[in-house]
């Protein structure tokens, strides 16, 4: 082989290998959020625990269709940022209940009692709750997911 078409080959492979590699293990390294700085920066933690912010007791007259006049709903949103759902989502639980109690009160029956339906509803609230803490300069994919503990319509 000539060494004149070795190097250049050999070359663009190593530095191929030098620029995308460095970006791939980091990635692989870091699991958690890296988002813009008009965002409030957290520092990752340390482990990957899920931490739980609890809304209890969401009770409100909905569109029952003659059939229920109360919804009612226990929530726990999750997050693996502790300073979110700790300090940042506790300061904003009364904007929280506030626009999550207006989602559940448009809420119909017929749209509820259905075997999506929870999980429509579920959506809806992480939506509302995302654009809260948008809406407060953080990162609203901190938040990861919300889940229902109690669900009745009655």
């Amino acid at each position: 082989m000539n060494k004149t078409h070795i190097h250049p080959w050999l070359i663009g492979t190593l530095l191929s290998l030098s620029l995308t590699l460095p970006n791939t293990l980091l990635a692989a390294e870091s699991e958690f959020a890296q988002y813009s700085p008009k965002y409030k920066q957290f520092e990752p933690p340390a482990e990957k625990i899920p931490k739980y912010f609890s809304m209890e007791k969401n009770v409100v007259n909905f569109q029952g269709e003659g059939k229920a006049k109360f919804l009612a709903i226990d929530l726990k949103f999750m997050s693996y940022y502790p300073q979110l759902v700790e300090v940042e989502m506790e300061h904003l639980r009364p904007i929280l209940k506030n626009d999550i109690d207006r989602v559940l009160r448009s809420q119909t029956y017929t749209k509820l009692n259905t075997p999506d339906g929870p999980d429509i509803l579920r959506q809806e609230i992480l939506t509302t709750a995302r654009a809260i803490l948008e809406k407060h300069k953080l990162y609203p994919d901190l938040l990861q997911d919300v889940y229902l503990e109690r669900f009745v319509m009655q």
